[in-house]
């Protein structure tokens, strides 16, 4: 039977995100993300994630952007094969220096006043560097049908996350040179795209699977 590639999405997307992404040498699973409760910590969060998966220690796990620092969490609480960061981080740390404040003035704006910002042209091509018009509109019907409470408490978590627990497993990174978001994992293991953004998972998917192939060979 084959190992299991778990790949968290990022905030406000799901499944869909990899819905052109593959891996020929485990079997890979994209959960949707779990709403965070109110207040709670990434710590409990990620470990509700990881209960509901059951993650043990044959499983790769990963993710893009907010995905990435839940799956971070979770290799932190339990040991696993590696982990794979996707235009991701494993602590709050490498965001962008403007995100913090966006999130504290997202606090007092209504969100569907924040629904219209993130599915506008603009935020999109930014997040996506680009990008053709069919990627574009994924990115915006994944923001339509994202759960309010998911887009706040997930951008508070994703702005608080500063751990002290090391990670003790092997890190795989692949980082779009044009991301505005989150800054280049500064990690041996770091693959650059040069003309990729934030939206890499999507505007890059072959080679995503190409690098996911690479990483579950690696840590057979």
């Amino acid at each position: 039977m084959k190992k299991r590639l778990i790949l968290f999405p990022g905030l406000a997307a799901d499944e869909r995100m990899y819905q052109d992404v593959s891996c020929s040498v485990c079997e890979l699973v994209t959960p949707r993300l779990l709403v965070p409760k109110k207040k709670e910590s990434m710590q409990d969060y990620a470990r509700r994630c990881r209960i509901q998966l059951s993650i043990g220690d044959d499983d790769i796990i990963g993710g893009c952007s907010f995905g990435s620092l839940v799956a971070s969490e979770i290799v932190r609480q339990q040991p696993c094969r590696g982990l794979i960061l996707l235009s991701g981080a494993h602590s709050s740390q490498s965001l962008v220096s403007h995100a913090g404040k966006l999130n504290q003035w997202a606090k007092w704006i209504p969100y569907p006043v924040i629904r219209q910002i993130l599915v506008s042209r603009p935020f999109l091509e930014r997040v996506f560097g680009g990008g053709l018009e069919a990627h574009l509109q994924l990115g915006r019907s994944m923001l339509i049908d994202a759960p309010a409470r998911l887009v706040r408490e997930g951008g508070r978590l994703a702005v608080s996350y500063f751990p002290d627990e090391e990670i003790r497993v092997p890190i795989f990174a692949l980082h779009g040179a044009l991301d505005q978001v989150i800054n280049v994992p500064m990690l041996p293991s770091t693959t650059i795209v040069e003309d990729a953004g934030h939206g890499l998972v999507v505007s890059h998917a072959r080679k995503v699977s190409q690098f996911l192939d690479a990483c579950c060979l690696a840590l057979r």
